[in-house]
């Protein structure tokens, strides 16, 4: 039995239906009807919901419990584990490879599959690391958010002519106070362990242009930490047209 077939028995099996369930992890009311359909492979984080929707782990989603049987218990369920993990990691990778070959950057279900799997660590990172710009996480006496890291091709470097955390952190002592302390209290909230996704309108005035600029995207806020413990907050922003 695959995956698709798996996943239709535990439905049939629990209170949801394929309707239900997709709006309970928070997708469109065909989005299950057309995973099964398709044979599709869905994200790490959707995997997550369904699985608790459903009160079922992600071994046993997988089918791997019923596939591997040692002496110990727990040698048994960290072996299996650990090929649920390489299993969900492998349709992130196809993902990230798909996404290589159209030469587009990654999606907001593509940087939170991530951050999932890595349990909010900056490991792994390489992939994305391009794309986010990363800020101290902020104390109780920071006034500005405070830049450590900005992507070569984060949309703060693409869309501002942001050249470095220097220089993004000087802008934002130019920009309008209520601006700036919008994007604190957001990562203050940002702290505290949930993904924060907003959509943005801002207006601000730039260096060498004579008029205010308007922006519209989307902005995922993440909490992370490096592996010395560092915290930080990842920010991943995509324009809207």
């Amino acid at each position: 039995m695959d995956f698709h077939e798996r996943l239709k028995e535990l439905i049939k099996n629990s209170d949801y239906d394929y309707k239900s369930l997709s709006l309970e992890i928070g997708q469109g009311e065909r989005y299950i009807s057309n995973l099964l359909s398709t044979k599709s492979d869905p994200g790490f984080s959707s995997v997550i919901k369904i699985c608790a929707s459903l009160g079922v782990t992600p071994n046993q989603i997988a089918g791997l419990n019923d596939q591997l049987r040692l002496v110990n218990d727990d040698i048994d369920n960290r072996i299996v584990s650990a090929h649920a993990e390489r299993i969900l990691t492998s349709v992130t990778r196809e993902a990230h490879r798909k996404l290589s070959a159209r030469g587009t950057g990654p999606l907001i279900d593509d940087v939170l599959t991530w951050w999932h799997q890595q349990h909010g660590v900056l490991s792994n990172f390489d992939r994305l690391s391009e794309h986010v710009d990363l800020y101290h996480a902020p104390d109780d006496n920071a006034r500005l958010p405070q830049p450590f890291m900005v992507g070569e091709q984060s949309l703060a470097r693409v869309s501002f002519g942001i050249k470095s955390a220097e220089h993004l952190g000087y802008l934002f002592t130019t920009f309008d106070e209520n601006l700036t302390e919008q994007v604190r209290l957001a990562h203050v909230e940002a702290t505290k362990g949930d993904p924060q996704l907003s959509i943005q309108e801002i207006e601000v005035n730039l260096p060498n242009h004579s008029f205010p600029l308007r922006f519209n995207y989307k902005r995922l806020l993440l909490p992370v930490r490096d592996m010395q413990g560092h915290r930080y907050v990842l920010n991943y922003s995509q324009a809207l047209e």
